[in-house]
């Protein structure tokens, strides 16, 4: 019996919201004027889209680059490491040339068809 006086005050007052949220959307004024609803743009129409598209070959090539850099970061610190480190870079290094030969093979890497 206690929440059942919760659950009353919850839903009353939530009716309350959802009903003047309604009431507001019936009353408001709506002046469908296109100049009015549209963007404002100063000047002149774009001759151009607003947006260019993105060659996936372009994405590609400056991802290997950056992972290749990444590699070479890590291999300056090779120099006094333990020889499980240098398992696991000489793995991850065979992994990135193996991508990398299967991007060639594949032909992703050809700028025009």
């Amino acid at each position: 019996m206690l929440y059942f006086y919760d659950f009353i005050f919850i839903f009353f007052f939530s009716f309350i919201i959802i009903g003047l949220y309604f009431i507001s959307c019936f009353i408001s004024f709506k002046d469908y004027y296109f100049l009015k609803i549209s963007s404002y743009e100063c000047g002149f129409d774009l001759l151009k889209k607003g947006y260019f598209s993105f060659n996936v070959v372009f994405f590609s090539v400056v991802l290997m680059f950056i992972i290749f850099e990444l590699e070479v970061v890590i291999f300056v610190f090779l120099i006094g490491v333990d020889v499980y480190s240098f398992l696991v870079f000489y793995i991850f290094f065979l992994y990135v040339l193996l991508s990398f030969y299967m991007e060639w093979y594949l032909g992703k890497l050809i700028w025009f068809n």
